[in-house]
């Protein structure tokens, strides 16, 4: 029953994704619905594990310098448009509800994903700011240093 429903919500896409307005490369974030998809496909598991494949590809995203706020934002829109694209599609309330579980297990992952790097950047632009700060110290007492010797050889009396 779950993989011919994950079937039938990937035949939406193409409506999803807005290939038709914005082409295949611009269109909306992929790697949200595909990670859709396979949460249906994994219902039927015990244990689905952690996906990989959206973790990777969003930590790709973000590596290349997409915004983390345009990111989830492409991700809200993502799972908006099929929820609504469901809601048309299907006919059963129960299979609407799988879908709409599986958005947002996929989204709150998304976010947590997205959320993780963000730290982790924060991190690393503290610790760069830090190292910078310190520099900037040891400069300026370097300098105050060669103002103190330089004002000790202008008094002294030429020979």
């Amino acid at each position: 029953m779950i993989a011919g429903l994950a079937e039938r919500v990937a035949v939406l896409r193409d409506e999803v994704l807005d290939t038709a307005e914005r082409g295949e490369a611009g269109a909306l974030s992929g790697e949200i619905f595909d990670a859709t998809i396979r949460c249906l496909y994994s219902f039927e598991q015990t244990d689905p594990g952690i996906d990989l494949s959206l973790h990777d590809a969003l930590s790709r995203r973000l590596a290349w310098g997409d915004d983390e706020h345009a990111l989830l934002a492409e991700a809200d829109e993502v799972c908006e448009r099929l929820i609504a694209s469901v809601q048309r599609a299907l006919l059963q309330p129960a299979e609407e509800m799988l879908v709409a579980e599986a958005v947002t297990q996929v989204a709150c992952t998304a976010s947590r994903i997205v959320a993780n790097a963000a730290v982790g950047r924060a991190g690393t632009d503290r610790a760069a700011l830090l190292r910078e700060e310190g520099s900037l110290t040891r400069l300026k007492k370097a300098v105050a240093r060669q103002e103190e010797e330089m004002t000790v050889l202008g008094q002294r009396p030429s020979e």
